[in-house]
C-alpha cells in the first residue's frame, strides 16, 4: 500500500505541475519502556506512518508532509507542495538525484523483531535495571529506556527512484549513581543498540554503567593543573564527534558556521587519528542502504592519518560547490532533506586502554564532560563527570569538582593516544582518546 501511495503522490506532484517530484515515506512498528526511580514507570507500543512530497517548479522548492495515510490525503499534500513551490524563490542549485544502482545491504534487519513487542521490551528494560542493581546495593538507577522499533522506507520520484527497505533497531540507555553513606557519585549514562534481538546486551551496559559509577565514589579535590586527558567513548561522543561532524558538513561550511572551511586537503590532527562515515557499516544503527534522497550510503574516508579528505554532501550543496553527493542526505519525511552523518566511526588505534593510562604522568580519565560545547570554533568548557586523576602511569582515586576547558580543534593537535578498545555508541564507534596540554582547575 505504502509503495502504491508513494508513486502515486509523484504522479499527482506531475499532474499539478511539477517539473521534478520525489515522495519518502516511512512507516514504524515501536515499542518503549522506560525506568524511573529504580522501577519500570511506563511501557508504551504504537504505529506511525508518513509521507513528505518534495517539488521543483521552475527552480522552486514546495515540500508538504502528511500522516494520513489515504489518497485524498496525498491529493491535498501534492496540491499544497506545488503551490508552496510556485511562491517560493527560485534556486538554481535545488535538483533532484539521478537514479543509482542500489544493493540492499544485509545485516539491518532481523525477522526475530516480528515478535518483538512490548512484553520482549519490559522483560528487557527489567533485565538491565536487575543487572545494574545486583552489581552493587550501592546503585541507584535515576532513569533508563528500551526501544524496538522495525521501520521501512519508500521513496519513489520522478527521475526513475522506486526504493523501499526494511530495518529493525532495538537500542537503550540507564542513567543514575551510586550512593554511599551521604557520598553521592557523579551520575552516569550508558547506552546501547543493534539491529538483532540475539546481540541485545543490556547486561553489558548496566554493568558498565554500575563499574562507573562505583568508580567515582569518595571523590577529592585536586589542586589545578596542565596535562593529560583521556577521554572515554562516551565523552568522546560529547567532545569530539560532535564538533566533527558540524565541521564536515558542507552545509555549515557554504553558511561559513564550520571551522573547516578551506581545510580539505590541510592536517587537522595529529595523524594517528582517522574517521570514517559509513552508512553500509552493519554494526552502527545509522546503517542502511540507501540516503533521504535514494543514493546508496557508501564508506567515506572524512580524516586520514590527521588529514582532512572531503566533507559530507546531499544533492543540494554538493551542487552548489560542483561535486557530487557523498550519500548523505539525512531527515526524516516530515522535512526537506538536510546534511547529516550515517555512522561515525573513528579507526582504532594500537594501544589498548591500560597502556595509554599507564604512560601519562599527570591526567585524568573522563568518562561523562557536562557543559558546553561551541561548534563552530571548538570551545569547551565544563564539568568532570567520573573522572579518575592518574599520576605515574597510576589511577589513583575519582576527582571532585573538577573543571576542564579548552578547544577541540588545538586539542586534536595535541591528540597522543588512540585506543584498540572500541565502543558502540548507537550510530556512532569510538575508541578512547589522549590528548595532552589540557587545562584542568580544581575546586
Amino acid at each position: 500500500m505504502m509503495r502504491d501511495l508513494v508513486r502515486f503522490a509523484v504522479k499527482e506532484a506531475e499532474r499539478h505541475g511539477a517539473d521534478e517530484a520525489e515522495a519518502f515515506a516511512a512507516t514504524a512498528a515501536e515499542s518503549e519502556v522506560f525506568l524511573e526511580n529504580n522501577d519500570l514507570k511506563q511501557a508504551k507500543s504504537q504505529q506511525m506512518g508518513s509521507v513528505g512530497l518534495r517539488v521543483i517548479v521552475d527552480g522552486s522548492l514546495g515540500f508538504y508532509s502528511v500522516n494520513r495515510l489515504t489518497k485524498d490525503s496525498i491529493r491535498g499534500a501534492a496540491l499544497m507542495a506545488v503551490k508552496i513551490a510556485r511562491v517560493s524563490p527560485r534556486d538554481k542549485f535545488n535538483s533532484l538525484p539521478r537514479k543509482s544502482k542500489i544493493t540492499l545491504l544485509r545485516g539491518i534487519y532481523d525477522k526475530a523483531s516480528e515478535t518483538f513487542g512490548v512484553e520482549q521490551a519490559t522483560r528487557a528494560a527489567a533485565d538491565m535495571l536487575e543487572a545494574a542493581k545486583a552489581r552493587d546495593s550501592r546503585i541507584t538507577v535515576d532513569s533508563g529506556n528500551f526501544s524496538s522499533a522495525r521501520i521501512t522506507h519508500y521513496i519513489s520520484s520522478s527521475n526513475g527512484l522506486d526504493l523501499s527497505e526494511r530495518l529493525s533497531s532495538f537500542s537503550w540507555s540507564i542513567m543514575g549513581m551510586a550512593i554511599e553513606g551521604g557520598e553521592v557519585s557523579s551520575f552516569d549514562f550508558q547506552s546501547g543498540g543493534t539491529h538483532f534481538v540475539k546481540k541485545v546486551d543490556v547486561q553489558r551496559t548496566a554493568e558498565d554503567f554500575a563499574d562507573t559509577v562505583l568508580d567515582s565514589l569518595n571523590p577529592k579535590k585536586i589542586e589545578s593543573f596542565r596535562g593529560e586527558m583521556l577521554l572515554a567513548p562516551s565523552a568522546v561522543n560529547e567532545l569530539v564527534e560532535d564538533i566533527i561532524s558540524h565541521s564536515i558538513n558542507s552545509d555549515a561550511v557554504q553558511k561559513k558556521t564550520s571551522a573547516f572551511a578551506g581545510k580539505v586537503g590541510q592536517a587537522v590532527s595529529t595523524d594517528i587519528l582517522t574517521v570514517d562515515d559509513d552508512g553500509t557499516n552493519t554494526e552502527g544503527l545509522g546503517a542502511s542502504s540507501f540516503d533521504r534522497e535514494g543514493v546508496p550510503h557508501r564508506r567515506n574516508v572524512i580524516i586520514e592519518k590527521g588529514v582532512l579528505k572531503k566533507l559530507l554532501y546531499n544533492t543540494y550543496t554538493g551542487k552548489k560547490d560542483g561535486v557530487r553527493t557523498t550519500g548523505n542526505a539525512g531527515g526524516s519525511s516530515s522535512s526537506p532533506p538536510s546534511v547529516s552523518t550515517t555512522n561515525f566511526i573513528i579507526r582504532p588505534g594500537t594501544s589498548n586502554v591500560d597502556k595509554l593510562v599507564s604512560e601519562m604522568k599527570k591526567g585524568i580519565v573522563v568518562s561523562r564532560f557536562s557543559g558546553n560545547v561551541n561548534p563552530i570554533n571548538g570551545d569547551f568548557s565544563g564539568v568532570v563527570k567520573g573522572g579518575n586523576l592518574v599520576e605515574r602511569g597510576n589511577i589513583v582515586h575519582a576527582v571532585k569538582e573538577v573543571m576542564v576547558a579548552g578547544n577541540i580543534f588545538s586539542a586534536l593537535k595535541n591528540l597522543d593516544g588512540v585506543s584498540k578498545e572500541r565502543k558502540i555508541i548507537l550510530s556512532s564507534i569510538l575508541p578512547y582518546l589522549r590528548f595532552s596540554n589540557i587545562s584542568f582547575t580544581g575546586g
